[in-house]
């Protein structure tokens, strides 16, 4: 036996939540095991015990010949460590190289070096082949010179499994694999990861909410619920007691609103020295209505992000215009200034790669968000800009940094020459209490209770993150709402309660939805249109099901 794990309780202490209640099962020498369950049934918890990186309270981790328990020493946890590998929930912990970089340096730290480039040329001609051999496995090696920060959302995910892979571990653990990846391309990593146990001998032991990832890869699952074991057995008959505590949808209300924001023949062509063009998208023209979900699909790297990014006056195009409504007149997303700044507020928007600080309470967050999103707290911006010298262009840029992903948004401060402190100082966080109201408000749409805000994130589920997340990006009451793969971790059930609660917001609130995500099924369920992107072109627009099918049948050819 592999791993056995007996009787794992986990506790946070002070708010009395059991995370995990007394957990016990075993995994066998290269045996696949999934684990399902709903959003903060305690899956991440279990699997980031098992890596070493979390303590727990009672029990015990028999790994490999390895005994861990509550007070082992640090040279067992550090040895459990060595001996696996994770790749965490929506993580995009990369080094800023290129691809094959990136896997040459776990190839070195699996060799006992640190995770460094080797200097001499032969050397690193030796790691660059077996790099490039898991690159193959991963179906990355066409990018393999490419910088990890270029690549897409499910590209990234793919990256870090081969570097784990890198790692040769006895045992690799998984949480959420493939989640923001689309159809085509998960098949292919599931592909990579069921070839990584056949040909490498690795266990795996992942956590999914995604029933086709356990038929593909499991025929064994566990299903956790509240931290308990309820079930372990043949994952089909796991997955049909899962799956029937799901709700009933709501019905699709249809919404004739005004167009409050348009592109018109934007396009967009990134570059690296010395690969030459990466992306292109082609001039583009989309509009968009009040009370109007619009669904975007496509292959991961078809351009999805990118004209999120736009709409959303993060990324400017090279030709063309984004354009939103502000007070009664068209306003040019990418100019600077007061009015656009303004304008601005009314987006809300939740990145691929949103990070949620780990020790931050929940309220804090929404109190910060105000501060740049508030119409009191962006006026109060300007004035202090001004007192020390800023011009109400520069204020604008700030802004927009401001809601980068917070890695992005360090980068594109140290090439502004700009602190964070400066950030923080222009826009500072409105009183947590002041802000507990708004907040209140904003979770009720998407099925949280009031005591959420006086917990902390690292007590938060993936799920629960992901709510909270999006009810941040409502806390401006935004009229358009821009969201990019925001759902890939949610289990099917919590999945039907959010999507219920986006058709609620827009029945309430009456945003401009535009929605990216690889979940087919959720997009064509509560999306009024829907677009369908290839190698940076739109090439369908219309019926949320026409769109999806024509999309599956493109996959089913190979693109």
């Amino acid at each position: 036996m592999l791993l056995e794990v007996v009787g794992l309780t986990k506790k946070y202490p002070g708010r009395g939540i059991v995370a995990l209640d007394g957990v016990s099962f075993s995994v066998g020498e290269g045996e696949v095991v999934g684990i399902v369950g709903k959003s903060g049934a305690g899956k991440s918890t279990l699997l980031r015990i098992l890596r070493g990186v979390e303590s727990f309270d009672q029990g015990s981790v028999n790994f490999d010949g390895i005994k861990i328990t509550p007070s082992s020493p640090k040279g067992d946890v550090l040895e459990l460590q060595r001996k696996t590998a994770i790749q965490l929930q929506r993580s995009f912990g990369l080094w800023p190289d290129s691809a094959v970089d990136n896997v040459v340096r776990a190839l070195r730290y699996s060799d006992g070096f640190d995770e460094t480039i080797p200097e001499a040329e032969g050397e690193y001609r030796e790691y660059h082949e077996r790099a490039m051999e898991i690159l193959r496995v991963v179906g990355l090696d066409r990018r393999a010179g490419l910088w990890s920060e270029v690549l897409s959302g499910g590209e990234k995910q793919r990256l870090i499994i081969a570097r784990q892979i890198a790692r040769r571990p006895k045992l690799l653990l998984l949480d959420e694999p493939g989640t923001m990846t689309c159809p085509a391309t998960r098949e292919a990593l599931l592909d990579a990861l069921k070839r990584a146990n056949r040909e490498l001998g690795i266990a795996i032991l992942f956590a999914s909410h995604n029933p086709q990832t356990h038929r593909s890869l499991s025929e064994r699952t566990i299903l956790i619920d509240r931290g308990k074991v309820m079930e372990d057995g043949g994952t089909e008959a796991v997955l049909n007691k899962f799956l029937s505590g799901i709700e009933e949808p709501l019905e699709k209300t249809m919404i004739e609103g005004p167009v409050v924001l348009k592109m018109e023949g934007a396009s967009k062509i990134y570059k690296l020295i010395p690969y030459g063009l990466v992306f292109e998208m082609a001039e583009t023209n989309l509009e968009f209505r009040r009370g109007e979900i619009t669904g975007i699909v496509g292959p991961s790297g078809a351009g999805k992000t990118v004209v999120l990014r736009m709409l959303s006056g993060l990324e400017l195009p090279d030709k063309g215009e984004v354009r939103i409504t502000y007070k009664g007149e068209w306003v040019v997303l990418g100019k600077l200034g007061r009015k656009n700044m303004l304008a601005r507020r009314r987006i809300g928007i939740l990145h691929q790669e949103f990070d949620l600080p780990h020790f931050a309470r929940v309220l804090d967050l929404f109190a910060a968000k105000l501060g740049l999103k508030d119409y009191g707290s962006l006026e109060a911006a300007l004035r202090k800009g001004r007192r020390v010298g800023l011009s109400e262009e520069l204020v604008d840029a700030l802004s927009r940094v401001s809601e980068l992903p917070e890695g992005e948004m360090k980068a594109k401060l140290s090439e502004m020459g700009i602190s964070n402190d400066l950030l923080k100082e222009l826009f500072r966080s409105k009183d947590p209490e002041k802000a507990r109201d708004v907040a209140l408000t904003v979770l009720e749409a998407v099925g949280l209770n009031a005591e959420i805000l006086d917990r902390n994130v690292y007590e938060l589920s993936g799920g629960e993150k992901i709510r909270v997340a999006l009810a941040l990006s409502l806390i401006s009451n935004p009229k358009v709402l821009i969201l990019d793969e925001p759902f890939g971790d949610l289990d099917p059930i919590t999945l039907r309660v959010v999507a219920n609660s986006l058709k609620m917001v827009k029945k309430k609130l009456r945003p401009a939805i535009v929605l990216v995500s690889h979940q087919l099924d959720l997009l064509e369920e509560v999306s009024d249109r829907a677009v369908l992107m290839l190698d940076g072109r739109v090439v369908m627009d219309g019926d949320p099901s026409l769109v999806v099918s024509k999309f599956l049948e493109e996959i089913e050819r190979g693109i």
